[in-house]
């Protein structure tokens, strides 16, 4: 009976996914981030993800809100983040391929709501 209750206890430490697994690559595959959007804020507004960890967008407000990457001055570059018209509740994921600081806004609301991505190796 003790024997069999040994394997049920490891057996089912088996099972428990734990953050930041090790893939393939040998990196860990770190967990989606997300960042909610709201009239006129992005929470948090500054963040730091790693290379390939994606960052999920959610409307959690009332109206329409965007994000588009831009410039360290605010320019619309939208090179790495398609900005497109998300409603309350709908979401955008975006992968970041390479290190770097991410600026971001609302393209509706660019004076108002404005954030960074810091993409570490």
């Amino acid at each position: 009976m003790r024997a069999a209750a040994t394997v049920l206890v490891l057996a089912a430490a088996c099972t428990v996914a734990t953050p930041g697994v090790s893939t393939a690559s040998g990196h860990a595959r770190q967990p989606t981030l997300t960042i909610r959007m709201g009239d006129f804020f992005y929470k948090p507004s500054s963040a730091t993800v790693h290379v390939g960890q994606k960052v999920r967008f959610v409307n959690v407000g009332k109206i329409a809100h965007t994000v588009a990457d831009t410039d360290r001055k605010g320019n619309v570059r939208s090179k790495l983040i398609q900005p497109r018209a998300l409603e309350h509740g709908q979401s955008q994921t975006v992968t970041f391929a390479r290190p770097g600081v991410v600026h971001y806004l609302c393209t509706f609301h660019p004076t108002l709501m404005r954030g960074t991505i810091t993409v570490v190796r």
